[in-house]
């Protein structure tokens, strides 16, 4: 009696069981589950395995604070001193020069001039010298090779406004006697009028050639 009592009782909880265990079942049915995570692309993280020793995190380098570089302030250079343009210096208007009125001049007039000649030949010279104010004060004929030597010479101190080379010079100088070669005649004077002198002045100066005949 006691058994069938127990298998009763035994049923009868079982049966409870199956009650509970389909209402919750029905429960958990009714409940909405959340959407699952949608996989992510990015790579996860790669687990640590604990047995590999940890390798130390490199030390970021220190960022250093750039030290501000102070403004350099140019001074402006001061603008150069014109240079002043010197004045031209003025040149001087040269004094055209005036000859004293006082010195006497020498002019000659009517000359002959000898020509190359043979071997003693004979030349004719004449002339008239003048000055235009005082006295002719000196005369001087002369025969000069080509090395400038004088061969023949004469001199005279008239003290005239005039003088001739005809009758003086001409007796002088004797061409008869030269040696072929080359010379010149020459005929200077000097005239002075009181204090006042021309100096010696060249009134002829003439080459010539005597020549083997």
């Amino acid at each position: 009696m006691k058994i069938q009592s127990f298998k009763k009782l035994l049923i009868i909880l079982l049966l409870i069981c199956m009650v509970c265990v389909l209402g919750a079942c029905s429960r958990i049915r009714s409940i909405e589950l959340p959407p699952l995570p949608t996989p992510s692309a990015e790579t996860p993280a790669a687990t640590a395995d604990p047995f590999q020793p940890t390798q130390p995190a490199p030390v970021q380098p220190e960022m250093q604070t750039p030290v501000p570089v102070p403004t350099v302030f140019s001074i402006p250079s001061p603008a150069p001193t014109p240079v002043p343009t010197p004045e031209p210096t003025p040149v001087p208007t040269p004094t055209p020069y005036v000859e004293d009125p006082n010195i006497p001049h020498l002019f000659i007039e009517g000359e002959t001039l000898p020509q190359s000649m043979g071997q003693y030949g004979v030349a004719e010279l004449y002339g008239n010298i003048y000055t235009d104010k005082g006295v002719i004060a000196m005369v001087w004929g002369r025969i000069v090779d080509a090395d400038g030597v004088v061969v023949q010479n004469c001199k005279y101190y008239p003290y005239t406004d005039s003088f001739s080379l005809a009758g003086t010079v001409n007796a002088e100088l004797h061409f008869a006697v030269l040696e072929p070669g080359h010379y010149a005649y020459v005929v200077s004077a000097i005239a002075e009028n009181n204090s006042y002198s021309s100096g010696e002045k060249v009134l002829i100066e003439h080459p010539f050639e005597i020549y083997y005949p």
